[in-house]
């Protein structure tokens, strides 16, 4: 899921919170499939899915602030994209 899907869905502050440790079991879950891949090829192609879910999860902290920000101020979250 990326930055975009994962700050549709939120809605209110509890919902932020809640995106940004989806996004961490996501990534965790990623990892683990990863290694467990049975050749080269495979873990390669994992991998940039791990990258991607990590760079996810690293932008929804880094937006968090202005997220909380634009929805108590009754703004989408989706405002701080734009």
């Amino acid at each position: 899921m990326n930055l975009r899907e994962r700050i549709e869905k939120i809605k209110t502050v509890e919902d932020a919170e809640e995106q940004i440790v989806l996004a961490k079991k996501y990534a965790l879950r990623l990892r683990s499939l990863a290694k467990k891949q049975p050749d080269l090829v495979s873990k390669l192609g994992m991998q940039k899915k791990v990258e991607n879910a990590e760079k996810t999860m690293r932008d929804m902290r880094r937006l968090i602030w202005e997220i909380e920000d634009a929805l108590k101020e009754g703004l989408p979250a989706i405002s701080v994209l734009s």
